[in-house]
């Protein structure tokens, strides 16, 4: 053999564009690259969420709590802000609850991978469903048993550490931008960009069209209900027309 052969067996084979490498992805490879696609969603909002806590006065330290408590972008803004405007506790905490109601329906998507887990995991792992940890594991169907317990875990933490620091990040630099008046246009302009790509049926469609209907027209007589009723509307319309289609 040359040495021009023993290159050319040597070398490794080129990757395809965008592909992954030749042969089987460990849990933690496909995790860690999963993680890092979905990082300057969770990162912007995260920075985001975090001028917000402090803009808005509340406790830096519970904020940053209500990153693991809640694990939830939405909904832990939504509390803030309800919080903010004198909403009473139970009200902002069941208003959060009703705007998370979507990951029941992840969680039973995700159900069968889930029900042959030890015990530990099942109790403990589903806290880590969220938009986009249950939207990169659909995208694994490979990884089952103990594969996608690796996975899980390593996704789950590394988002978390992601959108943890993202929040920090922007608790720490709120004070040393300059004063935020439509701060509240902000975060509602973020909602709308992470709704418009999710309108692909016509359920989801009606569904947006009379939630916001709902919750504006609520609002106007009840502010602290404007969301539940809403999201409740939302959810009834887009089951009705499902039914109907």
């Amino acid at each position: 053999m040359t040495t021009s052969d023993l290159v050319t067996h040597t070398r490794p084979a080129p990757l395809p564009p965008g592909g992954d490498p030749p042969g089987p992805v460990s849990p933690r490879a496909a995790a860690l690259r999963d993680a890092v696609s979905v990082l300057s969603g969770i990162a912007s909002f995260g920075l985001m969420l975090g001028v917000t806590i402090s803009a808005l006065g509340s406790n830096p330290l519970a904020g940053l709590a209500g990153t693991f408590l809640v694990y939830g972008g939405s909904a832990q803004l939504t509390t803030v802000a309800l919080l903010d405007r004198g909403i009473a506790l139970p009200i902002a905490v069941l208003t959060a609850a009703v705007v998370n109601l979507r990951l029941l329906l992840y969680s039973a998507a995700l159900g069968e991978r889930f029900r042959m887990q030890p015990r530990w995991f099942r109790w403990l792992a589903p806290h880590l469903i969220i938009d986009q940890t249950y939207l990169v594991a659909t995208t694994r169907p490979s990884f089952t048993g103990a594969d996608f317990r690796r996975y899980w875990i390593w996704v789950g933490a590394s988002v978390l550490a992601i959108w943890t620091s993202s929040v920090a990040a922007g608790i720490a630099l709120a004070p040393l931008l300059p004063d935020l008046p439509h701060l509240g246009l902000v975060a509602t302009a973020l909602f709308i960009g992470m709704l418009i790509p999710r309108l692909t049926s016509r359920p989801a469609v009606v569904a947006a069209m009379t939630g916001g209907a709902v919750a504006a027209a609520v609002s106007v007589v009840m502010p602290a209900l404007g969301i539940i009723a809403g999201a409740l509307a939302g959810v009834g319309a887009a089951l009705v027309v499902s039914r109907n289609d």
